[in-house]
């Protein structure tokens, strides 16, 4: 897998010089989402950053590949030892949150050629079957290399490499598709690990306790939700607030996969949620962390330090009005903490 990155914070660190604790630490305190980059003879390994936090990382040792916390220890290794060159790369979190996803991929096509069926044509058919996954393209004899990543069938993010050059994006996805019909190439798809997968049989699993006070909890948080809304947009025009919460929605969605923007489970417009879906165990906590996030951004963005405070004195009605669905699940605590 190749990685698109979105701009160099740190290019060309030596492992011999450089405190890989003090990085991973100043990376942590920054909120970096992106990449760490080792390389070395014959070895490159990646850890993949969502706001400070590792979550998943990929080693590349001659023809082995290991992924996941395996990798994560290799990479960590590495960089203690001499002569590794690190670089250090922002990316945008709906992308990182997809290379997440795909990381522990498995072959779906292998050693597809372009003489009997184009890029085109397969990109197409990958289209419509709705795959999550990603294309390596290997073009005429060395001339470079190309990925296409899908979200349910869709291309949203290209890596071109050829003649020592990388790009990004359309350029990238431009790029490979004229070379490949210049030249020719050969193709491997990828499919998100599971992504096909059916249940298997037996009795369904009992309901939750929290699906059955579905509709009372979602009204809960479409109170919760709408009143910061309302009171965000207030200081700014209208939609700011629903904009950084969508940034949150997927900056977290490593954490909390439901929330992922690809999966379309989670969404909220209008004032209210819409969630298909049996409500997870840790989908409290997970609004509510998303809510504070996005409230502490905004706060930052607006330069209002008493915007939190404003917020938390929106929602001093929501204990009384949805008592009796906060004590049952725990919630009054959390009530102050969306805005802490």
């Amino acid at each position: 897998m190749m990685f698109p990155k979105d701009r160099t914070l740190y290019a060309n660190l030596n492992t011999s010089f450089t405190s890989f604790d003090a990085l991973i630490a100043d990376l942590k305190e920054r909120k970096l989402t992106g990449y760490i980059e080792i390389t070395a003879p014959a070895y490159t390994g990646t850890l993949l950053l969502s706001e400070g936090e590792v979550v998943n990382a990929q080693e590349l040792s001659g023809d082995k590949r290991t992924v996941g916390p395996e990798a994560a220890r290799g990479v960590m290794e590495r960089a203690a030892q001499k002569d590794g060159v690190i670089n250090v790369y922002s990316a945008f979190p709906d992308v990182v949150l997809l290379l997440h996803r795909l990381m522990d991929s498995r072959p779906l096509y292998r050693d597809l050629t372009s003489a009997f069926t184009s890029l085109d044509r397969l990109i197409s058919k990958l289209r419509s079957d709705g795959l999550t996954g990603y294309v390596e393209v290997h073009i005429g004899e060395n001339e470079g290399a190309g990925i296409i990543y899908l979200a349910g069938g869709e291309p949203v993010e290209s890596v071109f490499s050829s003649g020592g050059q990388m790009t990004n994006g359309q350029e990238a996805l431009n790029a490979i598709v004229s070379t490949v019909n210049t030249s020719g190439g050969t193709f491997n798809v990828f499919v998100e690990a599971g992504e096909g997968a059916t249940a298997g049989a037996g009795a369904a699993p009992p309901a939750k306790p929290q699906e059955d006070f579905r509709a009372e909890l979602l009204a809960f948080w479409d109170d919760v939700i709408s009143i910061t809304e309302s009171t965000v947009d207030g200081f700014a025009k209208p939609g700011r607030f629903l904009m950084a919460f969508r940034e949150v929605l997927v900056s977290r969605a490593v954490t909390y996969p439901f929330l992922d923007p690809f999966a379309a489970e989670f969404s909220y417009a209008g004032g209210h949620i819409s969630f298909d879906h049996p409500l997870p165990d840790d989908f409290n906590k997970a609004l509510g962390d998303c809510l504070s996030d996005a409230v502490s951004k905004l706060a930052f963005q607006f330069k209002r330090a008493d915007l939190e405070t404003r917020v938390r004195s929106r929602l001093d009605g929501i204990s009384e009005k949805h008592a009796a669905i906060i004590d049952r699940f725990g919630l009054r605590d959390d009530v102050q903490e969306f805005v802490a």
